[in-house]
């Protein structure tokens, strides 16, 4: 009887064991994750596009409109790859292997060479306004969608760098229904940059305008400086962790 009374609560132990091993590994993944994700904030000419849709004649609905199109575009794709990976895998687990900290390396290189291309360039004396400000107020909530989900796939730079977010998920042992969650996690986060804007205008609709437009110049006046330090700080995030992850 005693043994039989040990045995359960050995197997009840393993049985917590394991419980506890997964929910760290989610937890160790989605938090992985989600800080490579973050890196959707060097989406600084998105944020400039998402406010001047807001500030257009159709307001928050082609603000609104970009920021789904722009989520959706890379929901859509990161569960598209890792549903694809997934079955490629057949077990659905795997080892990383050097994929994983390779491709952290080879965009780590990337965002210096950006960081160091952009610090060469002689900051400009006078700017030309795009001819997207031009058409802006003839841009629908429909089309803005369009565009938003255009953009993902346009802009190489923002899609290696979510897709990196992405690859974590992927290559982890964890079941598909937790890859797919922390993947439009991973979405949600990279898509910040365009969906605080519209949440700041439904929030304050009255200052939303003034709030817009400092944010606006704010962006103009240091877009050199975040276009050096903030590639250059993920660059040398993603090297360190790339080279950690190879020793």
């Amino acid at each position: 009887m005693q043994q039989v009374v040990t045995n359960t609560f050995e197997k009840s132990d393993c049985h917590l064991s394991s419980h506890k091993k997964i929910f760290i590994d989610l937890m160790a993944t989605l938090v992985q994750s989600l800080f490579l994700a973050s890196s959707g904030l060097l989406s600084v000419g998105s944020i400039t596009l998402v406010i001047l849709l807001l500030l257009s004649d159709r307001g928050w609905r082609s603000g609104l409109g970009y920021a789904l199109g722009y989520f959706t575009a890379y929901s859509v794709i990161g569960v598209a790859v890792v549903v694809l990976g997934y079955r490629a895998a057949g077990s659905g687990g795997g080892e990383p292997g050097l994929f994983f900290p390779i491709a952290l390396l080879v965009l780590g290189a990337l965002l210096l060479w950006l960081a160091w291309r952009n610090w060469r360039k002689p900051p400009a004396e006078t700017q030309e306004e795009p001819r997207f400000f031009r058409i802006v107020d003839n841009i629908t909530p429909l089309k803005a969608f369009g565009f938003g989900a255009l953009v993902t796939v346009m802009n190489v730079k923002n899609l290696a760098l979510y897709m990196t977010a992405v690859s974590v998920p992927l290559l982890s042992p964890l079941p598909l229904a937790q890859k797919i969650t922390i993947t439009l996690a991973d979405a949600l986060v990279f898509s910040l940059s365009v969906l605080i804007p519209v949440l700041i205008y439904v929030a304050v609709p009255r200052r939303s305008r003034e709030t817009l437009l400092a944010f606006r110049g704010m962006l103009e006046r240091n877009g050199r400086a975040i276009g050096i330090w903030l590639p250059l700080v993920f660059g040398c995030i993603f090297i360190i962790k790339g080279a950690s992850s190879l020793i």
